[in-house]
Parts: structure tokens; C-alpha cells; sequence
């Protein structure tokens, strides 16, 4: 398994471009914490929509405001894990921390996000950067924080736009506020087994392109999404699908993240 350098791209999810200053959803959005699935895991699975370059992400809520996602492999020896904290007043981000986890190692905290106020800092390059535009979401995240948001839409039927800002892979990797994308409602129906709620998903964010999004109709958390852009190298479009989801204590969320690589839990 091929890791990214540990999320880097959205621990440097910083806002550059200019637009008024303003929480755009704060008529659409209101928090609830009995919205939130505070222990709950749920295991997805993930590659490119052939099938290709695939892995498995496990999301564990540990608290309110927490959230941790591993990426791993079956019969791998390494993983990333990033523990997020949200901003249920901004319903984005407040904090990021990247961790690279090896079997027989000692974690490595590789780098760390944090906004403070309208400041957002981060532990590897520049200055604080002035944010701009709210909700954002990182897909190189794999939208983790937009599934906890969407349960907290008012109207689920009225759909939601936010920004979208990431690391920019190339020659010289940057940060940039990639724009804004917009969720659509399009009907109900069946998937799986399960009541959800279909919505299109797309905007410049996602380079103009239109994919679709399936919520649980209950919860209203990510049951599968297929996006024609890719997240990171590896992909050139996304296909993620919920696989399991159940209640686990936090021993068992620290064995499971042993297990994941290899090592015994201690």
C-alpha cells in the first residue's frame, strides 16, 4: 500500500482565494448533538469506480466534536489515522492531526492543522492563512467531516453547498481553495437494502463535474459516493461504499487500529 504522506493534503487545507467572510448555510444547518453517532465505527471501502487502487477507511466519532479516520490495508504492516475535531458552530474542522502508524513502531505525529478564530495554522509551512468561506470540507478527507454535517440540515430535501479546499499535487504542491460545491436532493429510494437519500454533487470544487452522494435516510451519514475527480495520486475518480457500521468502546477502536497493521493489541 502506497500511503500519501499522511493526509498531507488535508492538513494543508488552508482558504486563499477572496469571498466574503460569512457561514453561507447558517439558515440551512443547526446542531444537534444527539445527531452525532458518538461511538460508532464505520468501515468503508474505497478505490478508483473500476475497482482499482482500493482500500479500506474506518471512521471511529470518539466524542461530540471528534472524529479519528484510518486508511489501511488488508494484510498491511502501516496505516494513517487523523484525528479531527470539529467547529459545530462553523460545521467544519477546527483541528487536524496526521499520524503515520507501522507495525512494531511507535506512532509519528507527522504534521498538525489548527484554526483558530478566522486564523489557521499549520505545524509545517507558512504563516497563518485568514479563512474565508464556511462550511469547508476536505476531500482528501474523504468528506468524513460533510457526512457528520449533513445529519444537521434542517430540511434534508434542501440540499447544502460548502467549500471545498485541499492540497493541489504536482511539481510544487500548494494549498488552494479549490471552490465551492453544491448537493442537490434528487428523490428517495433503496440501496443495498437500505432507505437513502440520493443527491448530485458537484461544482467547481470538483473541477464542474457532477457525481452522487447517498445519505441513510435515518441518520443522514455517508452510505456510498461516486465522484469522477480523484482525491489524491492513485485516483482518477472515487467510488466509496459503506461496509459495516456498529457500536465499538474505544478499547476496541485502539485494538482494531493494532489489528489494522498487524500488531497485537496491547
Amino acid at each position: 500500500m502506497k500511503h500519501r504522506p499522511l493526509f498531507v493534503g488535508l492538513l494543508f487545507a488552508v482558504l486563499v482565494a477572496c469571498a466574503p467572510p460569512a457561514f453561507a448555510q447558517a439558515g440551512r444547518l443547526q446542531f444537534d448533538a444527539a445527531r452525532v453517532p458518538v461511538g460508532r465505527v464505520f468501515h468503508y471501502s474505497k478505490s478508483n469506480r473500476d475497482g482499482s487502487h482500493a482500500a479500506n477507511i474506518s471512521a471511529y466519532v470518539t466524542a461530540i466534536d471528534r472524529v479519528e479516520a484510518l486508511k489501511w490495508d488488508e494484510g498491511g504492516d502501516e496505516a494513517t489515522l487523523v484525528l479531527a475535531e470539529m467547529d459545530w458552530a462553523r460545521f467544519s474542522v477546527r483541528r487536524f492531526e496526521a499520524w503515520y502508524l507501522q507495525r512494531g513502531a511507535t506512532p509519528q505525529r507527522r504534521a498538525i492543522l489548527e484554526a483558530t478564530g478566522d486564523q489557521l495554522s499549520t505545524s509545517i509551512t507558512q504563516s497563518p492563512i485568514t479563512l474565508r468561506h464556511w462550511p469547508w470540507h476536505s476531500y482528501d478527507f474523504d468528506f468524513t467531516s460533510l457526512s457528520l454535517t449533513l445529519p444537521h440540515l434542517l430540511d434534508p430535501a434542501s440540499g447544502l453547498s460548502f467549500w471545498r479546499t485541499d492540497y493541489v499535487y504536482g511539481d510544487t504542491p500548494r494549498v488552494a481553495e479549490l471552490g465551492e460545491v453544491v448537493m442537490r436532493f434528487e428523490g428517495n429510494e433503496q440501496r443495498n437494502g437500505r432507505a437513502v437519500r440520493r443527491y448530485s454533487i458537484g461544482g467547481p470544487g470538483l473541477e464542474g463535474k457532477q457525481g452522487t452522494w447517498w445519505s441513510d435516510a435515518r441518520s443522514g451519514l455517508l452510505v456510498a459516493f461516486e465522484l469522477p475527480v480523484g482525491d489524491e495520486p492513485g485516483y482518477h475518480d472515487v467510488k466509496m461504499t459503506l461496509q459495516s457500521d456498529g457500536e465499538m468502546t474505544r478499547p476496541r477502536w485502539e485494538a482494531f487500529k493494532h489489528c489494522a497493521i498487524g500488531d497485537a493489541a496491547t
